[in-house]
């Protein structure tokens, strides 16, 4: 998982035209997070001082503890006037958050999920990675699935099983993060999307969380002056998995992958010992 200051890593789908009324699902977000070797490196190249907020979390006595390391929040961006339905205490295991999905409400942010621990950042690149799976059923339930499993957490063996031609996520038991459109016609918004693998460095959502995070000066000048504080600002997957339903199958175009109503994709980060 990348890290660093400066840096906005995702991995989403979305439509590549009519943004957001199309829909968008960001199944892995975050930025500005830190590990303790990368905080050791901002030390060492003089760019943080050692006795700095964030400097000092990273000597706390859980390695990449939440204060620096980030975590991770699943969401929807969706056109206006689709608002998620009531959930429950236990429909998910993560946090919710704001209801209201409308990408053109102040801010962008979305209907989203916070995930709780070793979800992103350094804490999930010190737990030795993690799978994530993202499940669309907008034509049945109208509704979007997410669970997330750390390398410490057992997954199915379906989920394991990389040669795997078919999976059952009602077996999988609660969800990460769940979300059912309160009104039906919602789900129709989500046409063929690709899926995107990016890191930004700063932007919108790394520059207004930047300086809560710890980091030195600001977004754009450090890194714009400082490559060598980037040394693990980069992805590491081990697979990527899609499966589509029997009547809507997921159909590979390099360089995108188009994907109609029904989806379940995998990401996985393990990383072997």
């Amino acid at each position: 998982m990348p890290v660093g200051c400066g840096t906005w890593p995702a991995a989403w789908t979305t439509t590549t035209k009519d943004w957001p009324y199309a829909g968008e699902i960001d199944v892995i977000e975050g930025a500005n997070a830190n590990s303790n070797t990368s905080i050791s490196n901002l030390v060492s190249l003089g760019l943080l001082s050692p006795d700095s907020r964030l400097a000092s979390a990273s000597g706390s006595s859980l390695p990449g503890n939440t204060t620096y390391s980030g975590q991770n929040a699943i969401s929807l961006h969706t056109a206006p006037n689709c608002p998620l339905a009531d959930r429950t205490a236990d429909s998910m295991t993560g946090t919710p958050g704001n209801g209201d999905c409308s990408g053109t409400s102040e801010g962008n942010i979305g209907c989203g999920v916070t995930i709780p621990g070793k979800s992103f950042g350094g804490e999930f690149n010190q737990n030795g990675g993690g799978i994530y799976a993202m499940y669309r059923d907008l034509r049945n339930t109208s509704s979007v699935q997410a669970w997330f499993w750390p390398r410490d957490v057992t997954p199915p063996a379906e989920v394991l099983n990389s040669t795997a031609t078919s999976v059952n996520p009602s077996t999988w038991g609660t969800p990460t993060a769940s979300f059912k459109f309160k009104y039906g016609g919602c789900g129709g918004q989500f046409h063929r999307h690709v899926i995107v693998l990016n890191i930004d460095f700063c932007g919108d959502y790394a520059d207004a969380t930047y300086t809560s995070s710890g980091c030195p000066g600001s977004c754009e000048a450090f890194v714009k002056y400082n490559p060598r504080a980037f040394t693990e600002a980069f992805f590491e997957f081990r697979s990527v998995r899609v499966y589509g339903s029997s009547w809507a199958p997921a159909t590979l175009a390099r360089p995108t992958l188009s994907i109609a109503f029904g989806l379940l994709a995998f990401f996985s980060f393990l990383l072997l010992s």
